[in-house]
């Protein structure tokens, strides 16, 4: 990139302050800084508390918290797993460490997420369970899908504050999972969790998460687990966050109504958001049919606009698995992309982002 295309707006950037500074420095001069001091289980109970469950279990990041998921749920060789194929891959290579078979199903054009019709065309004897994901911050359409009978795994990794209905998403599968990275509108920098209201699940989960471990009898055990712990520094970090959950919420919001606003004349078309959905703002979306175009152009005046994933029905990793038409996704796939999105974000920055966004368009169609 040349001198004059550095990277001036970034495409996220972390909101990390004094409380969360305070947090960390309590650990470090408690010497509580593994994976089982005082914070973890703060954390835990503070993500509960803001969904509405009843357990959480703190993991080092999310990908292992979706393994964990699956594997409590008993999926194993044999078993098959339905996914969205417009997603980041995490969901269908949790799938494969678990040794089984991601089915890869098509979206929904209102939404983004998991078509219930496609899946109602793949579900088998041999499905074990469904991987919803709420994909930028929009939640799956739950009803429908729990109508199928099969448990749901509900990744909302990227939606913080999203509602589904009167319901926040967290509390809308068996098993929820949250991705607490540093890109996310709440972060610990790495960082996960699973969230059920199921006791029996959880407890298993709580063991194998270090190293299956029977409580109150340490080095005994009766199951296969590993260290998927979350340290205490990362858990001081997400209490700070916890604390300033609403705020942040909002300000990617608020950046996201920005966007709304200024790019509603410029030839690219906003993300789709359903009617039963509140839609929270991860990353902020676009689709053109400029779209590689566009960032290329965008990332050489400094905005690090970013192209989204391919659909997993592109990725070589999955061309195995990828024997169903998914001509929604692949659109999206091809023609989306995410315009830098932080709750810091000023207005002059946006305005900056979105009147270059909408001059390169129009300089195209000239």
């Amino acid at each position: 990139m040349s001198e004059a295309g550095k990277i001036r707006i970034p495409l996220s950037d972390a909101d990390v302050g004094e409380t969360e500074t305070g947090f960390v420095l309590k650990a470090m001069k408690d010497g509580s800084i593994s994976g089982t001091g005082a914070f973890i289980k703060q954390f835990e109970d503070g993500v509960s508390l803001r969904v509405g469950r009843r357990h959480a279990v703190a993991t080092s990041n999310a990908t292992l918290a979706i393994e964990l998921a699956l594997r409590v749920l008993g999926v194993s060789r044999g078993a098959e797993v339905i996914v969205p194929a417009l997603t980041f891959a995490a969901p269908a290579m949790s799938v494969l460490a678990v040794d089984a078979t991601p089915v890869i199903v098509d979206v929904e054009p209102g939404s983004w997420t998991l078509s219930p019709t496609a899946v109602s065309e793949a579900i088998t004897a041999s499905t074990k369970a469904i991987i919803a994901v709420d994909v930028m911050g929009h939640p799956a359409d739950y009803d429908r899908l729990s109508a199928f009978g099969v448990p749901i795994i509900e990744d909302a990794a990227e939606a913080h504050g999203a509602m589904y209905k009167t319901r926040p998403v967290g509390s809308l599968g068996d098993i929820s999972v949250f991705s607490f990275h540093a890109n996310k509108t709440i972060t610990t920098g790495e960082g996960g969790c699973v969230t059920t209201d199921r006791s029996d699940l959880a407890d298993r989960m709580r063991s194998m998460v270090h190293h299956g471990f029977v409580p109150d009898r340490p080095y005994w055990h009766e199951t296969l687990g590993r260290n998927f712990r979350m340290t205490n520094l990362t858990a001081a970090v997400g209490l700070g966050q916890l604390q300033r959950w609403d705020a942040l919420v909002a300000a990617r919001g608020r950046v996201a109504g920005w966007y709304d606003s200024l790019l509603a004349d410029s030839g690219c078309n906003s993300r789709p958001i359903a009617d039963w959905a509140t839609y929270s703002c991860w990353l902020y979306a676009v689709t053109t049919t400029h779209r590689d175009r566009l960032v290329a152009d965008l990332r050489e005046a400094g905005v690090d606009a970013r192209a989204v994933w391919p659909a997993l029905t592109h990725q070589p990793i999955f061309a195995r698995y990828a024997d169903r038409a998914c001509p929604v996704a692949e659109r999206v796939a091809r023609d989306a992309l995410w315009l830098p999105t932080y709750s810091h974000m000023t207005y002059e920055h946006v305005a900056y982002v979105a009147d270059l966004t909408r001059r390169t368009i129009r300089a195209y169609e000239i």
